[in-house]
């Protein structure tokens, strides 16, 4: 018996770190609807477990959800959302809270016919802001990627389109009146997350690695904070073991400059 309670505490002492490790935003906004464009892929899904194991709601805007369904977690809505289709779009954010975006074309020579960067990372990123703008989404977070400024002199050629196509995104995103936070990930690894905190930086202009489970910690924890609205930031792994002070990390943040719409 003493052993079975001591395993009970110390399951509620780790829940509870967790709750306060996950910050005031995350505790308030817990059991809303968020809907997850991109739900199926590497970084994507990682945002559905996160937002699962944290008590969301979670909706899957993806292109086939039969075949989606079998790949996320229990209790995961699965709606057609495919980025090219504003009327898909439209009825994928009804009713939803929150939006996280997490997409991306391939580019080069195995971009299919109207799934080339132009079509997902630019028009595809505008479709979901005009739906999410229609729709009233509190706070939609844009997962986009460091040097999308810089992407003319990128060095490898097959990225330069993509990185000139999400920063497109990133313009129609923030012409787009809806609340946001864009945050630009460096090389993205398939790492566990949590091993060391999470870099925050301005101006793109630092380079660095992050595991994709990071990024994904770094997309719910910006939800329903206002020191993250209207502000982009590159993350990167910071090179110390320390916890991330979330809180902090984003009231540092400036805010955009207004952009023409």
């Amino acid at each position: 018996m003493k052993n079975r309670r001591s395993l009970i505490f110390s399951a509620l002492a780790a829940t509870a770190m967790l709750a306060v490790g996950a910050g005031a935003a995350t505790a308030q906004a817990a059991g809303e609807l968020v809907a997850v464009a991109g739900a199926t892929g590497r970084t994507g899904k990682l945002v559905v477990e996160q937002l699962v194991a944290r008590g969301y709601k979670v909706r899957a805007l993806v292109r086939d959800p039969a075949a989606a369904q079998g790949k996320l977690p229990a209790g995961v809505e699965a709606v057609a959302g495919d980025v090219r289709d504003p009327k898909q779009l439209a009825a994928g954010l009804k009713g939803a809270k929150y939006a996280i975006v997490s997409i991306g074309a391939t580019g080069g020579p195995k971009a299919d016919a109207g799934g080339t960067p132009q079509d997902i990372d630019n028009r595809g990123v505008a479709n979901l802001a005009q739906a999410a703008k229609a729709a009233g989404i509190a706070h939609l977070v844009l997962v986009s990627s460091s040097a999308v400024t810089k992407a003319a002199d990128y060095p490898q050629a097959f990225m330069r389109p993509i990185l000139a196509a999400k920063f497109e995104g990133e313009q129609a995103l923030r012409a787009s009146g809806v609340p946001y936070t864009v945050l630009r990930p460096g090389g993205l690894i398939d790492e566990p997350g949590g091993k060391l905190p999470v870099q925050f930086a301005q101006g793109d202009t630092t380079t660095g690695r992050i595991p994709r489970a990071d990024v994904a910690t770094a997309c719910i924890e910006a939800l329903g904070r206002k020191d993250a609205l209207g502000r982009t930031a590159e993350i990167f792994s910071a090179k110390e073991p320390a916890p991330t002070d979330w809180g902090k990390s984003f009231a540092a943040l400036k805010a955009d400059a207004p952009v023409a719409k």
